[in-house]
């Protein structure tokens, strides 16, 4: 990954993970990348803005695969929605058990594919002034240690990455899922998916990266 700007307060340290980030004005024709299957979904998609990070964010994690798992027909590799809102990863019609996550915003998609970690969340978004209403809403008194428009934006990709590794897609509260100072807290059903999961120890980072966006990543052990 580029850059070496991380937000203070979080420790750089080394995650064994492939990521690829794509240009969303720059993808392949659907159906030279997408199963039948995928090609089916893809096809129900009625925005184009919709079908085109829909596309990108696919694009991305079948890349990431392909360099882990040296898969040369980018088609043989399935990425298909569940119930749970977390995609599910499969190569030549059967499951693959590599921790994934996608992401995408202001005309990037990024995917990260991981065989070391068990759990694993991404999330990117660009660097936007937000009002103060949005900021109390959306995040515990807690976490708003700054309020300058980088942090709030890290701190936003930081708390979607959680989200994202606890596989619950959209169907927390913001409230259940806090990161003060880089350490993950949860409450709630947020905290009873967490202790499912086996209670794993988790470990957020932060980057400006690319320039004008924040990117952050959760991984559990």
């Amino acid at each position: 990954m580029g850059g070496n700007s991380r937000v203070q307060g979080y420790r750089p340290i080394i995650m064994a993970y492939q990521l690829e980030i794509v240009d969303l004005t720059n993808l392949p024709p659907a159906d030279s990348i997408l199963s039948p299957q995928e090609q089916t979904y893809f096809k129900t998609l009625r925005f184009p803005k919709r079908r085109t990070e829909w596309l990108g964010g696919r694009f991305a994690l079948k890349q990431a695969v392909e360099r882990v798992l040296s898969v040369t027909d980018l088609a043989q590799i399935e990425v298909l929605p569940q119930a749970s809102g977390k995609p599910e990863l499969r190569v030549g019609g059967k499951a693959v058990l590599l921790a994934h996550s996608i992401t995408h915003s202001n005309g990037f998609a990024v995917a990260a594919v991981s065989a070391d970690e068990k759990y694993l969340g991404i999330d990117l978004e660009k660097i936007e002034h937000r009002i103060a209403a949005w900021a109390r809403d959306f995040f515990h008194p807690d976490e708003l240690t700054e309020n300058t428009d980088e942090f709030l934006t890290a701190l936003w990709t930081q708390k979607e990455a959680l989200v994202k590794l606890l596989g619950t897609g959209l169907s927390l509260r913001s409230n259940e899922v806090c990161c003060i100072k880089g350490n993950p807290q949860f409450a709630g059903r947020a905290l009873e998916i967490y202790n499912a999961l086996g209670a794993p120890q988790i470990t957020v980072t932060t980057d400006k990266w690319p320039q004008g966006f924040m990117f952050s990543v959760a991984v559990g052990k």
